[in-house]
């Protein structure tokens, strides 16, 4: 067990020497329950061909100097489980954004901001480098006493040194500037890809009796509920537009910056998708 809390105290420490962590984590995928594929009937082939011949006729266009990829890319439905019966086949059609003109050039603007914020930070670490090392000194004698306590199993001690470790990572992280460094970081990608990516997605799947959340948003038809949030200072909208008629519901989301929303929106034929069978 002391080796453990002296190595867990010596990683952490560790980190600190790092000026800019930059983490992404992608989940893994997963399968819920048992899919034993069927063939779809021709009754669902022609439900399915219906469907995606409608978005093909009322998802937006992509926006000039954007290009779109759609996912399906035919109309042909994929196998099916056969678990799930013969109910309504839940369907989904996505088409997403991406702006192609400028993208060069907001590249080497975030290069060149990333330059400049490593700059600043490398000065200030070395303009705080002996106040950093007499943390050092304090943090590696902690270090010592953790081991000790430790193996003697004075168990209270060693919690209030890791307590005593925590403060001075603190400090020693507010001297780096690691916290100030990860949100200019975040600002810069923030800077880089504000408006480049939208989305539009009609999907037909079972009637929810759950609560629809967010603020209502004006659209021309459907039920539309609309989610912002914030991405580091920028807003972003999610809007869902319900359709209840039919033995499936049909949903339609825009995802992307407030106004783009609002022109994906604007571009898509509400009532044609209102009056699908």
């Amino acid at each position: 067990m002391a080796r453990r809390l002296v190595q867990s105290a010596e990683s952490s420490w560790a980190v600190l020497t790092l000026v800019l962590l930059l983490a992404l984590t992608h989940p893994p995928a997963r399968a819920d329950g048992i899919c034993t594929p069927r063939a779809p009937t021709a009754a669902e082939s022609n439900s399915y061909a219906g469907a995606y011949a409608l978005f093909l006729r009322v998802a937006p266009k992509a926006p000039d100097g954007w290009t779109s990829t759609e996912n399906p890319v035919t109309g042909e439905v994929p196998n099916l489980c056969q678990e799930f019966g013969s109910e309504p086949i839940r369907r989904h059609f996505g088409r997403s954004f991406h702006l192609e003109r400028g993208r060069k050039e907001r590249e080497e603007q975030a290069v060149q901001a990333y330059a400049d914020m490593m700059k600043s930070q490398q000065a200030r670490v070395a303009a705080n480098q002996a106040a950093s090392d007499a943390i050092d000194v304090k943090m590696n004698a902690i270090i010592v006493k953790v081991q000790e306590a430790a193996t003697a199993q004075r168990f209270g001690e060693v919690e209030a040194l890791n307590q005593q470790m925590d403060a001075l990572m603190k400090q020693k992280s507010a001297l780096m500037g690691v916290d100030e460094a990860s949100a200019q970081s975040d600002r810069i990608a923030a800077d880089q890809n504000r408006d480049t990516e939208a989305s539009f997605s009609l999907w037909f799947e079972a009637p929810s009796r759950e609560a629809r959340s967010g603020k209502p948003y004006p659209t021309a038809a459907g039920k539309a509920y609309l989610t912002a949030y914030d991405d580091h200072g920028y807003p972003e909208h999610d809007v869902r537009i319900f359709f209840d008629s039919g033995p499936q519901q049909a949903r339609v989301m825009a995802v992307g910056d407030p106004a783009r929303v609002r022109e994906l929106v604007d571009a898509t034929d509400l009532q044609e998708i209102a009056a699908f069978r």
